[in-house]
């Protein structure tokens, strides 16, 4: 019998397929999470000021937004297995000359290769999921690989932040390294080939118009907007803001600032787990996966707010919702990929997936911009007013996002 008809629980699906795609979307995620526990490692040696460590953390969103669109047809014309694998090289070169590197400019180049070279683990992932899973557990396990990234996410905090007092920054890049090329060759080597899909009918100048057909429609915007706004504002300080904030506005140091961000990170992983499951259980009834994504996204938002009051008691309840609601996020994949039809799922996706990481880059850019016009207090750090105004300005476009996503529902039940 086919592996094709195997059902979720086999053991050979689980061990060829989803673990090693999990193992490359863990790396993916402590990659992109890390930066936020060297921060200050960072800004003492290389004498970095908030814009200049926004600009080093956000190039590998925009590395990875750069890859986006061709990747959504290579993964069509190739499969998951051999794009994600070639990929990961790039990303264990990234983290070798990151650990080298003396100079900012080489600390760029590392970090862009980084982001190139992790940019398929999620989508190849979930293509992955749909190529050996059934589609009715789908939002499922598109979560439980969320899971994997949240696993990586948890390991930057206070795992990284332990090994900092007995290693450099740069051995713990030069590890990932060779983690990196192992994980790698398991997904070459383990993940049996799906020949009966790699082959396409369709030109790759004609799946690359296709992408036309997805930006002209309504509903992909209505998501797209708030879940681009919303995980921007989540990954900007997962990955690098929540730090300094921890710093300036609650008074930490860097071991306790470890500890919140670890809180973050568990709160994410809880998150995409419940997230996954409501969603699975509710499947059959009307309130599907939208609904919770919506729901979730709302409160997301109000935990925002708080922050940018200044709100320090219950700080680590706090930090933790923030993480856990911000899991419903990945819903989002499920919903588009629901809306739209099965040969045109990758480049939905894929094409969100774009339009978040442009933006996820130019705001993480520009929150290190916005705290830094405010003039620094004697320590180096910066006002509540500083982080406030960066936050408040999030919100707001949150705010107007989410309207556009419920309004055609609001006018829609009261036409009817």
């Amino acid at each position: 019998m086919s592996l094709k008809h195997a059902p979720p629980s086999s053991f050979k699906v689980i061990l060829r397929v989803f673990l090693p795609f999990g193992c490359g979307y863990y790396l993916s995620y402590l990659y992109r999470t890390i930066n936020a526990v060297i921060s200050e490692n960072l800004t003492v040696e290389l004498t970095l000021g908030p814009a200049g460590l926004g600009l080093l953390t956000s190039l590998y969103l925009i590395a990875f937004a750069s890859s986006q669109i061709p990747l959504g047809v290579a993964l069509d014309r190739y499969g998951p297995r051999k794009v994600n694998a070639l990929l990961l090289m790039f990303a264990a070169a990234g983290a070798a000359v990151f650990s080298i590197a003396e100079s900012f400019g080489l600390l760029m180049v590392g970090r862009a290769l980084i982001g190139f070279g992790v940019s398929a683990a999620l989508m190849s992932a979930l293509k992955a999921n749909a190529l050996w899973f059934p589609s009715d557990r789908i939002p499922l396990m598109n979560n439980l690989i969320g899971a994997f990234g949240a696993l990586g996410a948890v390991s930057a905090t206070r795992p990284v932040e332990v090994m900092l007092h007995t290693t450099e920054w740069r051995d713990i890049f030069g590890g990932l390294a060779v983690v990196t090329v192992i994980v790698s060759l398991m997904v070459l080597i383990l993940v049996p080939e799906k020949r009966e899909m790699s082959q396409r009918s369709e030109s790759f100048g004609m799946q690359l118009k296709g992408y036309g057909r997805v930006i002209r429609d309504i509903f992909f915007w209505r998501i797209t907007l708030i879940f681009s706004f919303s995980y921007t504002a989540f990954v900007s300080y997962q990955t690098l803001w929540a730090d300094p904030w921890l710093r300036d506005v609650a008074g930490l140091d860097q071991t306790e600032r470890a500890n919140y961000l670890l809180a973050i990170q568990l709160g994410f992983l809880v998150g995409l787990l419940l997230t996954g499951a409501l969603a699975d259980l509710l499947r059959r009834t009307r309130f599907q996966a939208v609904h919770v994504f919506g729901t979730c996204i709302l409160i997301f938002v109000g935990t925002q707010v708080l922050l940018a009051l200044g709100t320090t008691s219950g700080l680590a309840a706090l930090w933790f919702l923030f993480g856990l609601l911000s899991s419903a996020i990945y819903l989002a994949y499920a919903v588009q990929t629901a809306h739209f039809p099965a040969e045109m799922t990758g480049r939905a996706i894929t094409a969100m997936n774009f339009f978040m990481f442009v933006l996820a880059f130019f705001c993480q850019w520009s929150i290190g911009g916005i705290i830094e016009s405010f003039t620094p207090d004697p320590d180096g750090g910066y006002s509540l007013e500083a982080h406030s105004t960066a936050l408040g300005i999030i919100i707001v476009v949150q705010v107007l996002c989410y309207v556009n996503f419920i309004l055609p529902g609001l006018r829609k039940k009261k036409n009817g």
